[in-house]
């Protein structure tokens, strides 16, 4: 789902966040300015914009972004905050490392990324 459907087609449904995944066709930091909006932003962010403002409204005090980059490279389409996570690559552990991150467990989080082997 695009967050411009969360804004529209579900503005009345609470969510904890939106999980935004990607081939890397996305830039926030990176040379390709058509990629921009308003003050610099990715749409992606104007967007996330809008969406907290309608989850505040609904009860949702800290709703989230999650952007997990199938192909990562130097790029992402927002910045990181306490409210986005980033993610680059993709695995199992990627499931748990979400749900700790929406569920604002960031002891949980901390464990699910030490308990990966590398």
């Amino acid at each position: 789902m695009l967050i411009v459907d969360a804004n529209t087609r579900y503005a009345k449904q609470a969510f904890a966040g939106i999980v935004l995944v990607s081939d890397n066709e996305s830039w926030i930091t990176s040379g390709r300015r058509f990629a921009y909006g308003q003050n610099g932003s990715t749409g992606v962010m104007t967007q996330l914009e809008n969406f907290k403002k309608t989850q505040r409204g609904l009860g949702i005090v800290d709703p989230k972004l999650v952007c997990i980059d199938i192909q990562p490279y130097g790029a992402s389409q927002a910045p990181e905050r306490d409210d986005i996570l980033n993610i680059g690559g993709f695995s199992d552990a990627v499931f748990n490392v979400v749900s700790s991150f929406l569920e604002n467990d960031a002891s949980r989080f901390v464990r699910e990324v030490e308990s990966v082997e590398l």
